[in-house]
């Protein structure tokens, strides 16, 4: 690096834009996505049946369903917002590794085999199942199209902003350019596509973040330099115990909190449970979600280096890009940083945003084959008409689907335009506020034998309600931060953005705003119900989950609670069996509720045999009616004890029925 006049440290860059060979890299891993859909359009059986576009033929082997489940989960907010995170408040966040590296072991061993048992397509499926209720079906789904509009808008505008910062670009251009290409391989490709595509667009995140985080070790002196100028900066610091549950990052917060954050799209999220029907076999697709484990720390921990990384480049200059108006975005600042330290290598910078790029392409492509599978199976198919059409006219229908969704994304991205803050805690404030309610009304179905209907009904509005609202008031009140950091602009040559200042106290809020200098002064104090608004973000997901078990079993038993002998057991998850196994037998049958899961698991050893030999039975293999299994189910709660013959549940549904 250079060195300039200002005491001695290293000059500001003069800020670079991209280059015809940036255009030309960026162009050709965009092309490249879109040929991979044209390729799994005309080839195979070209995507001429819902078990091909929405399943990928249940063909795919456990590597490629990892990496997409990877790809996917981990979008354009991980690659600009942790970084940026740790940059701005310091590598406490790397924490939130540990509780996100535990949510693929709950998906592989609960709730993915007991899905996959049941050979649903849809999630949803289950909860009419389980509470013989379309409505609770139709809550579900309802849930879950909020949370995956949601998030195709905010991982849509990160790369958008990104894109915007390098190039002049447009946002509004930007934004359709991903929703354009995303719905164009989605819809031709199917579930084949989507998986090969986030495979290839793996590849690519992972060598644009190699790039950068290398050459800023070259930059910096080393990685040993960039790691003490940030201690210096007071950015090290992994071991808070605070319990207070207002600071926004302590360590239960990002451990236990996070790990909340993470459990819905690695147990009962769509989009996971696809891809793992999409294996050959439950083994591999326990394999593929195993796989994550490791890939999560990985991921997680060479975002937060580059943030520590830039904070090493940048800190030394004594100007803060951000508060010198270089950048006017927090989500800029890694593009902005890719461009300062590649402006000798062409082309490079073109790979980095191409790597973000295809982190939102992988996530929205799969948010979109999820959204057109569950808007047809739990929406479209209460009419008897679509319930009887040919599977030709499903699959066209789930193609529309898929394309109009990707409008609907455009739309939400510019919505998410005019909100401030990182993509990163935006994703996990909004989508886990949106996401909670499903993982309590999976738990209230599979662990509390007691819930019915209307107790799930009350608690998954509540459980949404809740956390929601607490999510728009931090963003409306906007608190008061609890963790200022310390900036310097004294060698910007800049004296507008000061008031005969040099050091600046820069933070991010709890809330969504954009971030913003605060004095040094002590923040006022907040009371009433402002204070609740103050609580971290991370927590809003295990609020939502608690406020839909606890409401939800409380209402059951106020309106009459299912009679748990009455449930077919092959719609609960035996939790003595599974956490208790170490116990005695004649303990652990005092906890069963009187509920025989031995002919459950007869199946389930037989189902993994066939399976294993190829036997497996196919979702699509009939045209039978829904109506006709939740019979079928219904006649299993039937009992002859006392001349009792109708349960609790059936009752309910009776009385639902015309719904």
């Amino acid at each position: 690096m250079s060195t300039g006049t200002c005491y001695g440290v290293p000059t500001v860059p003069s800020g670079s834009t991209f280059t015809a060979w940036d255009y030309v890299v960026f162009g050709l891993i965009l092309a490249i996505s879109a040929a991979i859909g044209l390729f799994y359009a005309f080839s195979g059986g070209k995507q001429k049946t819902t078990k091909e576009f929405l399943l990928a033929d249940k063909s795919m082997s456990a590597v490629p369903v990892a990496l997409s489940l990877f790809a996917s989960f981990f979008s354009a907010s991980t690659l600009l917002g942790t970084p940026a995170e740790v940059y701005m408040q310091g590598t406490m966040y790397w924490m939130c590794v540990w509780g996100a590296m535990a949510t693929p072991i709950v998906g592989a061993t609960l709730f993915g085999p007991f899905l996959h048992r049941l050979k649903v397509l849809s999630v949803f499926e289950y909860l009419e199942m389980r509470f013989m209720s379309k409505s609770v079906r139709l809550l579900g789904a309802f849930l879950f199209i909020i949370k995956m509009m949601l998030g195709m808008g905010i991982v849509m505008y990160g790369p958008a902003t990104a894109l915007t910062e390098v190039t002049g670009i447009p946002v509004w251009a930007a934004i359709v350019s991903i929703g354009v290409v995303c719905g164009f391989y989605t819809t031709i490709g199917g579930m084949k596509a989507v998986i090969w595509t986030d495979v290839f667009q793996t590849v690519v995140m992972i060598s644009g973040l190699l790039a950068a985080i290398i050459q800023g070790c070259i930059e910096t002196g080393g990685i040993e330099n960039a790691w003490q100028t940030a201690e210096e900066g007071g950015r090290i610091e992994f071991f808070d115990f605070n319990p207070d549950p207002t600071v926004r990052h302590t360590f239960w917060t990002l451990v236990v909190g996070n790990f909340f954050a993470w459990l819905p799209p690695y147990s009962v999220d769509q989009q996971m449970i696809q891809r793992y029907s999409s294996t050959r076999n439950i083994k591999q697709a326990t394999i593929a979600l195993l796989i994550n484990i490791p890939s999560i720390f990985v991921m997680i921990t060479l975002c937060s280096l580059l943030g520590v990384i830039m904070f090493g480049y940048y800190a030394p200059m004594k100007c803060d890009p951000l508060k010198s108006g270089r950048v006017s975005d927090p989500n800029q600042l890694v593009p902005r940083f890719v461009m300062d330290i590649f402006d000798f290598a062409p082309g490079i910078p073109g790979l980095f945003v191409a790597c973000l790029f295809s982190g939102a392409l992988s996530s929205v492509s799969s948010m979109l084959n999820s959204l057109a599978a569950v808007v047809w199976e739990d929406i479209f198919k209460l009419s008897r008409c679509a319930r009887n059409a040919s599977d030709r006219t499903a699959t066209i229908t789930t193609k529309l689907l898929a394309l109009g969704f990707s409008a609907v994304g455009i739309g939400m991205a510019f919505l998410f335009s005019f909100v401030g803050g990182t993509v990163l805690q935006m994703s996990l404030a909004f989508n886990g506020a949106a996401g909670a309610p499903m993982v309590g009304l999976f738990i209230l179905g599979c662990f509390v034998p007691w819930s019915n209907w209307i107790g799930a009904l009350a608690g998954g509005i509540l459980g949404f309600a809740f956390p929601m609202w607490i999510s728009i008031g931090a963003y409306v009140e906007k608190p008061p931060v609890t963790k200022p950091m310390y900036y310097s602009l004294e060698c910007c040559n800049v004296t507008s953005f000061v008031d005969n200042a040099t050091d600046f106290v820069f933070s991010t809020l709890t809330s969504f705003s954009t971030q913003e200098t605060q004095s040094t002064t002590t923040a006022p104090e907040v009371s009433g119900i402002v204070e609740l608004y103050t609580v971290s973000y991370l927590w809003y997901t295990a609020i939502g989950i608690l406020t839909t078990v606890i409401v939800g079993t409380v209402v059951s038993f106020l309106t009459g609670y299912t009679k748990p002998e009455t449930l077919d057991p092959k719609l609960l998850i035996s939790y003595v069996d599974r956490f208790w196994c170490c116990f005695p037998e004649a303990c652990r049958s005092k906890f069963r509720c009187g509920i025989d899961y031995s002919a459950v698991k007869s199946e389930s050893e037989s189902n993994s045999e066939d399976e294993n030999s190829g036997k497996y039975t196919d979702i699509f293999a009939s045209d039978i009616d829904t109506n006709v299994t939740l019979k079928s189910i219904q006649r299993n709660h039937i009992t002859e004890d006392d001349g009792e013959s109708v349960s609790s549940n059936q009752v309910q549904e009776s009385s639902f029925s015309k719904f």
